[in-house]
């Protein structure tokens, strides 16, 4: 991203400092967020956060307003009808219903968005897994991974069919990053699950009542974002537009969101009106 953005800035001869976070973002201070990210006063910001943002999703859901109790209770009967040779995805379950978890946005979450708000940065973008794994019942988030997954794995393989070479990133992607984040989403509850990916439309609720407003993406980076999928020649490799965020699909399987954000009105700097994302979807 550095290289790209910088190249980018050069040709419309614009100063430009890429600064880039290494570690979790939960780990962050966010009380002393402009010195973590070297930011100067009077500059113009734009922040990226890529793939980062669901571990802020983490609440200790099980011990909630007897939550916790009825999970355990749902849990152990759907394991037992998994286990029943009628069972099928699509079967009906009859366990006590749990409530979200995220019928308010997560306190992490909220202190992370309002240091953000208070750098009153131009531009924020976000990318982020395009799957509802933060289900309280361990059933939904099965179903739920299983589809995704598959489809992620398909993309991997027909990535390498086109270039065998990468046989060996593969295996190391799947074993190291992928294998961990299907465990983590399955086996772990409570404060140790943090594998918490949603859908865009949960996201735009968590940044609206965060304070900000959605940046409809460009024409322009869309069309750029759809000749990068297009270079791979991957057939099963798509892009779409919902509610003007970008989409990163296999097949009709969504795997990726890709959106921008500004704080509210009267909480940022200087006029955006007419500021449009050109590159985000790179």
């Amino acid at each position: 991203m550095r290289a790209l953005l910088s190249k980018e800035a050069e040709m419309l001869k614009i100063p430009f400092q890429f600064n880039s976070v290494i570690g979790r973002l939960e780990t962050l201070d966010f009380s002393n967020l402009r010195n973590t990210l070297d930011i100067k006063y009077g500059e113009a910001i734009a922040i990226s956060c890529s793939l980062q943002m669901h571990r802020l999703l983490v609440v200790d859901d099980v011990s909630c307003s007897g939550i916790g109790q009825l999970q355990k209770m749902a849990n152990i009967a759907q394991l037992k009808q998994m286990s029943s040779s009628v069972y099928s995805p699509a079967s009906t379950l009859n366990y006590p219903q749990t409530p979200s978890p995220q019928c308010q946005t997560p306190k992490l979450l909220v202190n992370f968005l309002n240091a953000v708000c208070a750098l009153k940065p131009n531009i924020m973008l976000m990318m982020e897994q395009d799957a509802n794994h933060n289900a309280l019942l361990f059933c939904d988030r099965f179903v739920e991974a299983l589809n995704y997954y598959a489809a992620l794995f398909d993309s991997f393989h027909a990535v390498i069919a086109a270039n065998p070479r990468r046989s060996d990133e593969r295996a190391r992607v799947e074993r190291m990053i992928l294998g961990e984040e299907i465990k983590n989403i399955l086996v772990c509850e409570g404060v140790h699950r943090y594998e918490r990916h949603e859908r865009l439309s949960q996201w735009a609720m968590h940044m609206n009542r965060s304070g900000f407003d959605h940046v409809p993406l460009s024409f322009r980076a869309i069309w750029e974002g759809n000749q990068k999928l297009m270079s791979f020649g991957l057939n099963g490799c798509q892009s779409k537009v919902e509610s003007d965020c970008l989409l990163l699909c296999w097949g009709s399987t969504h795997l990726y969101s890709i959106s921008a954000w500004r704080p509210h009105k009267g909480s940022t700097s200087g006029s955006r009106e007419h500021m449009l994302v050109s590159h985000s979807a790179k």
